[in-house]
């Protein structure tokens, strides 16, 4: 298949809602929609309902609305990548080898994702999007 790029104003969510529907209304062989943001999903479910699509919702990220997208089968999938870590973990890892000689990883990358996230995985990780740590 084809995919194609739609680019957004990300600081103006009812003007991404209305490109995405447009788009989904202009071509109705789209199959599947991509955000690289758990904000954009919830704007692409709702563009998807009011255009009539059949498209799958996907996306990057995790956050409460994701998980009750994916619990609700709006959302396919969802990429967790764990963001906070990517910055967080160097940091705490260079600390424990600067104070205790720790290595994690044994010399191999220490991954924080990704993690394909579905409806499957959804109530498990529900509470703690709610609270905010996943």
């Amino acid at each position: 298949g084809t995919m194609q790029n739609l680019y957004v104003d990300g600081t103006n969510m009812p003007d991404v809602t209305a490109s995405i529907e447009a788009k989904l209304q202009s071509d109705k062989s789209i199959d599947a929609v991509v955000t690289l943001g758990a904000p954009f999903a919830d704007a692409a479910v709702q563009a998807k309902q009011t255009a009539g699509s059949k498209a799958e919702i996907d996306t990057f990220d995790l956050n409460a609305k994701v998980a009750t997208g994916l619990q609700a089968d709006k959302l396919g999938f969802a990429v967790d990548q764990q963001p906070y870590l990517q910055g967080y973990e160097a940091v705490d890892l260079l600390w424990l080898y600067r104070y205790n000689r720790n290595v994690l990883g044994g010399g191999l990358p220490v991954l924080t994702g990704p993690q394909i996230i579905t409806k499957d995985d959804a109530d498990a990780l529900a509470d703690y999007t709610k609270r905010g740590t996943r």
